[in-house]
């Protein structure tokens, strides 16, 4: 394995001899094939192996001095049909919306070679962009990917010192196909995946991390969550968040789907450079609490203080008054989406027993109902839609 000093050599020398060395490894191309692009990149040829364009075409890059940092992802092999020539994952849209800046190393799909053959030269591609960042000036660098990408940033986070954080969703080192029509993954490559897993998991370096495991992954049928969490709390020197298959997240492609929606928020939360983790796991509906009521501009006070999500990942907070009697504080944050500005309101409640009804706007209510030890609130939107919200109670005001 090359140092990241030798890596970077390697990976600036790349640049120069990039025709003779794509040449090499890319397969011909069918002639109604095409490399797709979006957004800014350079001028690419069909041979051309690597190259990095912006994340979304809706969120320009902000810069170094504006944004939070930079996020570079490692898109998903094309089988599962999220490849190369689709946005990254919807969570990261999220973050583009907060402020960081979010790129794309692209892989030519007509690459040839298993893992052992890509991995070294796509270490040496991150290598070239990750001194490219830091010469930019950005403080805050995330690699990021999904499925094998996310297995490749797990890998370079092995290889280089300074990152802030690496996200990781359904990662695997790469996936052979077996019948019936290849369409199930071989079972005796499985061994393989797991191995460079833990090993990943136990020598990655980075101040933050941030995994998804998610259930009925089609790659990888194998409950990974629980060695996971004890590999890293064993580490005990990085705050993680793991999200495994108790999430009610499923398959591999489970972070762009709703039922990823609460954990989005979350991540922003813990990947937010307002908020210092300590080393250990970072639990969601406890970890984030301050982090989230302090971008709504909540000040808890003496009533009955609850946090949840609601259906579309947005993390909610309520204070009930004492007695049912008084204003309900109605907390909001960016949502999943990162999209809308957090913020709060006082509204004047209406108490029925177990339920009560608030008017957010002339043509919008809220109405909230006991089930201990939750409480449910229906939330009309401007839309004309309704989001549902489960909420835990807080041990304590803080």
């Amino acid at each position: 394995m090359r140092t990241p000093s030798c890596r970077l050599a390697f990976a600036l020398a790349l640049l120069w001899a990039a025709p003779a060395l794509a040449a090499e490894t890319v397969k011909p191309a069918p002639p109604t094939e095409e490399v797709t692009v979006i957004g800014k990149r350079p001028v690419i040829t069909p041979n051309t192996s690597y190259w990095v364009e912006d994340g979304f075409t809706q969120y320009p890059l902000l810069g170094p001095n504006f944004a939070k940092g930079l996020i570079i992802w490692n898109h998903p092999e094309p089988w599962n049909g999220i490849g190369a020539s689709f946005p990254p994952a919807r969570a990261l849209e999220g973050m583009a919306s907060l402020g960081w800046d979010v790129t794309r190393l692209q892989r030519n799909g007509r690459l040839s070679g298993d893992w052992e053959a890509k991995v070294d030269r796509v270490d040496d591609a991150l290598a070239t962009e990750i001194a490219n960042a830091k010469a930019q000036g950005y403080q805050r660098i995330i690699l990021a990917g999904q499925d094998v990408g996310g297995a490749f940033a797990l890998e370079a986070a092995k290889n280089f010192d300074g990152l802030y954080a690496v996200i990781a969703f359904a990662p695997n080192s790469g996936v052979k196909w077996c019948s019936p029509l290849y369409t199930l993954p071989c079972d005796n490559n499985a061994k393989p995946i797991l191995t460079r897993t833990w090993d990943q998991l136990e020598h990655l370096k980075a101040e933050r991390l941030m995994v998804l495991f998610p259930a009925a992954d089609e790659q990888v049928p194998h409950e990974r969550g629980p060695t996971a969490r004890d590999i890293l709390s064993k580490r005990g020197d990085m705050p993680f968040l793991l999200v495994d298959e108790t999430s009610g997240v499923r398959t591999t492609e489970g972070a762009d789907t709703p039922d990823f929606s609460a954990y989005a928020s979350c991540m922003d939360l813990f990947l937010s450079p307002e908020l210092a983790p300590r080393s250990g796991e970072f639990h969601c509906g406890a970890d984030e609490i301050p982090a989230a009521l302090t971008q709504m501009g909540v000040k808890p006070g003496n009533g009955e203080t609850w946090f949840g999500y609601s259906s579309r990942g947005q993390a909610i907070y309520l204070e009930l008054p004492a007695n049912a009697r008084g204003r309900v504080i109605y907390g909001w944050g960016a949502g999943a989406n990162g999209k809308t500005r957090p913020g709060f309101k006082s509204l004047d409640t209406t108490f029925a027993g177990e339920i009560f009804t608030a008017q957010l706007a002339p043509d919008q209510l809220m109405r909230g109902v006991r089930h201990d030890p939750l409480y449910r609130l229906t939330i009309d939107l401007e839309d004309g839609t309704r989001a549902s919200v489960t909420l835990h109670r807080l041990s304590s005001n803080s």
